[in-house]
């Protein structure tokens, strides 16, 4: 945009001065010309002064022979005459035809001089004849001088006429068409300026109206990085508006199969009690009874899942409390060492504590951080194949004020296309898993001011970082105080 509005003034500038060189000059031309054509009428008009000079004399050397006393001539005009009218530039030729007429007019001046000074007893005749004769020859030659100077001067008056005429004529046309043309060149870089201004219009329009799925397209410069941004953006709400649809239908989902769990977890709790005691009261064999078992493991699995999605969809209020991070890890690790996973005889799996004894306390809520910690750790029991170790470490950022929880286990990993999925809910890998673990843990730890993130680790093995805010824990001590005071 930029370079088409200097462009645009640029051209403008240079229409304007070049016009303006163009007007100056064809003046400066024009008065010259005049000025030459007024000089070559007032060369004519000094011949003709010339010529009637010289008849003015021949008639007086006609008196003087004819005996007449006719006085002396004053020649100092004939004299004036020759030097304005015979001194112009004119070509080699005709310069030396001039300087001739001229040394023969001086000749003249000087016979009709002596001729018309002398007494008229001594006037010779044959002096009056030569000086007649000379005059007679002059005022011809005058003649055809001035007959070829008013010619040229002709010739050079209609040239010049002519010229004038055709710069009139273009100035005319500058004058005229030159607005035109200045308007049209003007509406020119206005509609190159406004059409992409009205293309953006129209797009934000489609925007407003809905039209996700509308691009700007054939847009450069500027105004292309503006088209590319809005598509970005409108790219960029499109994807929001589907996460956003995804996440109601998520909403709408969870509170349909809430209330749906709520509403069997009764009947099934029935279920189990009436079969616990059929194998408590009845004669069973021992067939039947591995089946009833296995009826009511399904059941206490079924229980877990809608326990899961009632503390996705409507979660308790958390109960915050100053707690020691470190206290609730060994918690879990206690409960979590009773799993079959690590107390069977077969179990070649251990947890490996790497704890910092110096961790401040934090105002969290010590159950829900207790779940997070006991679904990390199942999770990560079950990747690790036969074999292997946990790690749990614990340390304290003073710069940042927060602590960090790191799990790390000996599994395979999380495959990188999978990294920002496993916090999703309803997504899991297991074949029993209800992909709600993480949802829920990932949501806890936010409600507590910090984050949870996945990754891999150089070694192998996934790495689960909790980050938690210590801040929260010194603003309650603060209030604490307070209060003990008023």
């Amino acid at each position: 945009m930029k370079k088409k509005i200097i462009l645009g003034l640029s051209i403008f500038a240079l229409m304007f001065f070049f016009g303006g060189v163009y007007v100056i000059t064809t003046m400066e031309k024009t008065i010259y010309e005049l000025h030459n054509i007024a000089a070559l009428r007032h060369v004519v008009s000094l011949r003709k002064d010339l010529l009637i000079s010289i008849e003015e004399n021949q008639n007086m050397l006609e008196g003087a022979r004819d005996g007449a006393g006719v006085g002396i001539p004053d020649n100092k005009g004939i004299i004036e005459a020759i030097k304005t009218c015979l001194t112009c530039h004119h070509p080699p030729p005709t310069k030396q035809t001039i300087n001739n007429l001229r040394n023969r007019i001086e000749t003249y001046h000087e016979l009709t001089h002596e001729t018309l000074t002398a007494p008229v007893a001594a006037v010779s005749e044959r002096h009056a004849e030569a000086a007649l004769r000379m005059g007679d020859d002059l005022i011809n030659k005058v003649k055809d001088l001035i007959i070829i100077s008013s010619s040229n001067l002709d010739k050079k008056e209609k040239e010049i006429l002519r010229g004038i005429a055709h710069r009139k004529n273009i100035l005319f046309l500058l004058v005229t068409i030159g607005p035109f043309f200045a308007v049209g060149f003007a509406f020119i870089l206005i509609q190159s300026l406004t059409r992409p201004v009205n293309g953006l219009l129209d797009a934000t329009r489609r925007l407003k109206a809905g039209d996700l799925a509308y691009r700007i397209r054939g847009l450069h410069g500027e105004f292309g990085e503006v088209a590319d941004s809005f598509n970005e953006m409108a790219a960029s709400l499109k994807k929001q508006m589907q996460e956003m649809q995804r996440t109601e239908q998520l909403r709408v989902s969870g509170e349909m199969a809430a209330g749906i769990a709520h509403e069997i977890r009764n009947p099934l709790a029935g279920m189990k009690v009436s079969i616990e005691v059929l194998l408590t009261e009845l004669n069973l064999e021992e067939r039947d009874r591995i089946v009833l078992s296995k009826i009511i493991g399904q059941i206490r699995q079924i229980e877990l899942l809608m326990k899961n999605l009632l503390n996705f969809a409507r979660p308790v209020a958390a109960q915050p409390a100053t707690v020691n991070v470190n206290k609730i890890l060994e918690r879990t690790i206690y409960f979590i060492e009773k799993h079959p996973s690590f107390s069977s005889r077969d179990a070649r799996k251990r947890i490996v504590r790497e704890l910092d004894d110096h961790l401040p306390d934090i105002l969290a809520d010590p159950q829900q951080l207790q779940q997070v910690f006991l679904n990390l750790f199942l999770n990560a029991a079950d990747a690790i194949p036969e074999e292997g170790e946990i790690t749990v470490m614990t340390c304290h950022d003073k710069t940042e004020s927060t602590i960090a929880v790191e799990l790390h286990d000996t599994g395979k990993g999380i495959p990188p296309e999978l990294t920002e999925k496993i916090f999703q809910p309803f997504f899991t890998t297991k074949g029993k898993g209800t992909g709600l673990g993480l949802a829920v843990s990932k949501r806890v730890v936010e409600e507590h001011g910090g984050t949870i993130t996945a990754s891999n680790s150089a070694s192998g093995g996934a790495v689960f970082r909790i980050i938690l805010p210590v801040k929260m824990a010194e603003t309650v001590r603060m209030g604490e105080k307070g209060s003990v005071a008023t």
